[in-house]
């Protein structure tokens, strides 16, 4: 299975500037999430690494005002929602901002927040959340 990526301060999405808000970028990577899912390779043929390249491109962003850089997707195996968040300088990932992160995960789980759960991983400044789907 292939990993889901995690977040760092080069994103492979859009990069957002004060004309943003966070609600408004939560939106777009809600509806873009929703309309693909990360495959694991090797599970469809040789397609699924440009198709995952792709749909990252869609559902990665940095919002410069918040210094947030994130991906929002969907996991096929999984079925589940999953964001991977970080804060980020210029080339560096910066210091977990728990007051910052609690926005962006309210803004794109909604009344679900309290259903996410972390997933642990190796560095505390990159931090990972999944959120079950309703079956």
């Amino acid at each position: 299975m292939s990993q889901p990526p995690a977040a760092a301060p080069c994103t492979q999405g859009r990069i957002f500037d004060t004309d943003w808000s966070v609600a408004n970028v939560a939106r777009l990577l809600r509806a873009n999430a929703g309309r693909g899912v990360w495959r694991p390779a090797g599970a469809t043929g040789r397609s699924t690494g440009a198709v995952n390249q792709y749909y990252l491109r869609t559902v990665s962003a940095r919002h410069l005002p918040s210094g947030v850089s994130l991906i929002f997707m969907r996991l096929e195996r999984e079925n589940c929602w999953y964001l991977s968040l970080c804060f980020a300088g210029a080339n560096e990932v910066l210091p977990w901002n728990p007051e910052a992160a609690e926005l962006w995960l309210w803004a794109l789980f909604g009344e679900d927040r309290p259903r996410v759960r972390e997933v642990p991983g190796v560095n505390p400044n990159v931090r990972q959340f999944t959120l079950a789907m309703d079956v």
